[in-house]
């Protein structure tokens, strides 16, 4: 998890950053010792706001004390997000599983990139037609 997230925001310049995860309460606790033991050109400057929440259908799973910390209701600049984005792509993959289990990791990593791709295809063919205003 860690490797994958500051590899993903790494040249990203950030005032803040918010991180929602179904297990963010526990993530948070040591990320910045597990940070320091990457490279260097990996980690979060201390001048970035790192905030983290829970995703909203993963928050009744949680203590109240820590759904009241870390609920995405309630964080300034967070508007009305569910923080839950990521897996709505689980929707399309996990008819596919069977299959996926069976493979080997190449077959396995070319089909789920194939999934994933076509996904975004017609996620991106729904967007519609754009026509710039010219005056």
């Amino acid at each position: 998890m860690d490797y994958i997230l500051l590899s993903a925001i790494a040249p990203i310049f950030l005032l803040a950053l918010l991180i929602t995860y179904d297990i963010a309460c526990q993530w948070k606790i040591n990320y910045k010792s597990r940070m320091a033991l990457l490279p260097p050109d990996m980690h979060i400057p201390d001048s970035v706001t790192v905030t983290t929440g829970i995703p909203k259908f993963h928050a009744p799973g949680h203590q109240e004390s820590c759904q009241t910390v870390h609920s995405l209701n309630v964080m300034p600049g967070v508007g009305r997000t569910d923080g839950e984005g990521i897996e709505r792509n689980w929707s399309d993959i996990n008819p596919a599983a069977p299959s996926l289990k069976e493979m080997g990791p190449g077959s396995f990593r070319d089909t789920l990139d194939d999934l994933i791709h076509h996904r975004n295809f017609r996620k991106y063919i729904s967007l519609g037609m754009y026509a710039p205003l010219i005056l």
